[in-house]
């Protein structure tokens, strides 16, 4: 029997499997590691090479020939486009969020300082207050200005005060703070709803009163319905309107959200709206960011890859080439127990989605990278939280030492963690639990990040199979990205209940990683 090392270099790590072939092929080990210096270059290869001597040296076995097929990386760049935000005309969204509010009704009216109260005549009026001026001195001014029949309709201040002013007030308002005022009283007019408990906004959210109360020409209304969409799911909002309309922009053309060609099996591109991943979730207003488009681009290699000579110097052995990774991948998936010759292989990497059948394939830009660009967009966190943050479930910190998962159960942690990190989202990370996040719930979070998976990555693999196999009923996922439980839940969930969607399980015994170096070596030893 003769000792065969398959070695599978990819993009992110960096797979070996050493078989024995005989009358049939054994699996004797495997091992995976990320892979150095990119695939297709030498480091890549010498790296691989050292894995599979240390996985040799650790099974007391010595590697007589090896299987390789020499690949250059394709070329996935992933980016953000952020799209000019729809203007509204003369409204403007001063704030959808405060610190604190106080009051439960709505107010429309002329902004005007709080030491000129006693300046006005009888117009409704919102007093503005700056940060020098202190919540006795506001609430003193307005109490003063009412009792002069002053028509105080609202208080807006920069302090986080809301609440100590609103308890000195002797008539109730609605009291928001935290509110760049200087900005506003260059406004011909005001208007301010704060809704307390779980009731939401209920006038600033009408486009027909927002119309009414602001005088808004006919051409103006599509402002109002922007305003209004944008202000659902708040609890409270200033909308401010200008004396001068300005030219109405052109809406801001939308990429689509699709894999288009280019010119050949190059220039692959894939968008993603976030406005769409947030409508699929139906994510409150404001809590993720919609106004961006990520996309994956895909090129061909640049170079030459590193080949089957560099890895038989590396290694010291004869090294059979394999011309078709994608082949050897369909060669190793469909040794897993249960399925049929004609299921489809879905190869999931971190820049492509390979989708692989007896007589073709496709590949297409737009996996594990940029699912992180996503979730790094719309949350506007860092690319490295987004990475772990959007693989499994988080839990919420609701104190120190009290977690609550996405399904209402909650423990007790071994270690308190910081206080800051209370009300936050925390995801599992090398270094422990990690925050994220404080603008979602747990159930908002689950929504957000299974329709990302679902658009994205299961979105990717309808449109492979449409390309390949549009009559598939059975798809076997492979690769990095099959590790992902609820991502096997999005791509069965895009795919409908006609589709059979499994996870790979290489020799049964190998799990999903192995595809590629498994398939290599029964390649190579097939008679």
């Amino acid at each position: 029997m003769t000792i065969w090392a398959g070695v599978d270099i990819g993009n992110s790590t960096t797979e070996v499997v050493l078989c024995s072939a005989g009358a049939e092929l054994d699996v004797l080990a495997s091992a995976r590691t990320p892979t150095r210096g990119g695939k297709g270059s030498p480091r890549a290869v010498q790296g691989a090479a050292q894995l599979a001597r240390r996985l040799a040296d650790a099974h007391g076995l010595a590697i007589e020939r090896a299987a390789f097929a020499p690949t250059g990386p394709v070329r996935s760049s992933v980016e953000r486009v952020k799209l000019e935000t729809r203007r509204t005309g003369r409204l403007t969204i001063a704030t959808r969020s405060a610190a604190t509010t106080a009051g439960d009704a709505v107010g429309v009216g002329v902004p005007v300082p709080v030491d000129r109260l006693g300046q006005v005549d009888g117009r409704p009026v919102v007093a503005c207050a700056t940060r020098d001026r202190g919540y006795r001195e506001v609430a003193g001014a307005v109490n003063a200005a009412i009792e002069d029949g002053r028509n105080v309709v609202a208080v807006l201040t920069e302090n986080d005060e809301a609440v100590l002013v609103s308890n000195r007030l002797g008539t109730a308002l609605p009291v928001v703070d935290d509110v760049d005022v200087r900005q506003l009283l260059s406004a011909t007019l005001i208007a301010v709803e704060v809704r307390q408990g779980v009731a939401p906004l209920q006038h600033l959210t009408d486009p027909f009163w927002l119309a009414d109360v602001f005088s808004l020409r006919d051409d103006e209304r599509v402002d109002a319905r922007v305003v209004a969409d944008r202000l659902f799911d708040s609890a409270c909002a200033v909308v401010s309107l200008d004396s001068s309309a300005p030219a109405r922009d052109t809406p801001p053309l939308r990429t689509s959200d699709s894999a288009s060609e280019a010119g050949g099996p190059t220039g692959l591109v894939h968008s993603i709206h976030l406005a769409d991943i947030a409508a699929q979730a139906n994510s409150r207003r404001g809590s993720v960011t919609v106004d961006s488009v990520v996309m994956a681009t895909m090129g061909g290699a640049e170079a030459s890859p590193a080949g089957a000579d560099e890895l038989g110097e590396a290694l010291g052995v004869d090294v059979t080439r394999i011309d078709s990774e994608a082949a050897a991948a369909r060669v190793g998936a469909v040794t897993t127990p249960g399925v049929t010759d004609d299921v489809v292989v879905v190869d999931i990497g971190g820049g492509t989605v390979d989708v692989v059948t007896n007589g073709s394939r496709v590949v297409l830009p737009g996996a594990g990278q940029l699912l992180t660009t996503a979730t790094s967009s719309a949350l506007d966190i860092s690319r490295s939280a987004a990475e772990y943050a959007k693989r499994a479930e988080a839990v919420t910190a609701v104190t120190v030492q009290l977690v609550e998962d996405e399904h209402g159960r909650r423990q007790f942690l071994d270690k308190p963690i910081s206080g800051r990190c209370t009300g936050w989202l925390l995801t599992s990370a090398p270094s422990g639990l990690l925050p994220f996040t404080s603008r979602m719930s747990g159930t908002e979070w689950r929504s957000w990040r299974l329709a990302a998976k679902r658009l994205v990555i299961g979105g990717n693999v309808m449109r492979g199979l449409e390309q390949v196999a549009p009559g598939a009923t059975g798809v076997l996922l492979v690769g990095g990205g099959a590790s992902d439980d609820e991502l096997v839940r999005a791509v069965s969930e895009q795919l409908g209940h006609q589709v059979s969607v499994g996870r790979g399980n290489v020799g049964g015994r190998l799990g999903h990683r192995f595809a590629v170096a498994y398939g290599l070596v029964a390649m190579a030893t097939r008679g």
